[in-house]
């Protein structure tokens, strides 16, 4: 910092703690929690539906997701998926993200594709996402 004072940090126990609320919060609604994706249109390709836990802390120090069905979910339209939105399963908004495929650096990945382009009357399977 320019001011001369040190960054602002948190401990590794209060980070898991930060990580362990966000679990308990996309997994409060009666069933999992989901990660709908979107063109850039806004138009909904299809919804992955995650495990509940919805994923688990691991020792890197991040949540990484899980899907629930490990061979995909059925898409829907045909698009280019731009777009992800974590949501509990009652609706409430968890968070939002850009989506690329694993080499990208986007908040959630497709596994098993180079870009983000997905088909109809397919399967997509979530990518290594991690949540820090």
């Amino acid at each position: 910092m320019s001011d001369g004072l040190p960054e602002f940090t948190i401990s590794a126990a209060h980070a898991a703690a930060r990580l362990q609320a966000t679990v308990t919060f996309a997994d409060s609604g009666p069933g999992p929690s989901t990660i709908a994706l979107y063109d850039a249109n806004e138009q909904l390709l299809v919804t992955l539906t995650l495990t509940k836990p919805c994923g688990q802390i691991v020792e890197g120090g991040y949540l990484l997701l899980t899907q629930a069905n490990g061979g995909g979910d059925m898409i829907l339209a045909s698009g280019q998926a731009a777009m992800g939105v974590w949501a509990t399963s009652d609706g409430q908004l968890v968070g939002r993200g850009q989506v690329t495929d694993e080499a990208g650096q986007g908040h959630f990945k497709l596994l098993g594709s180079t870009g983000t382009q997905l088909y109809a009357g397919g399967k997509a399977i979530l990518g290594e996402t991690r949540i820090d």
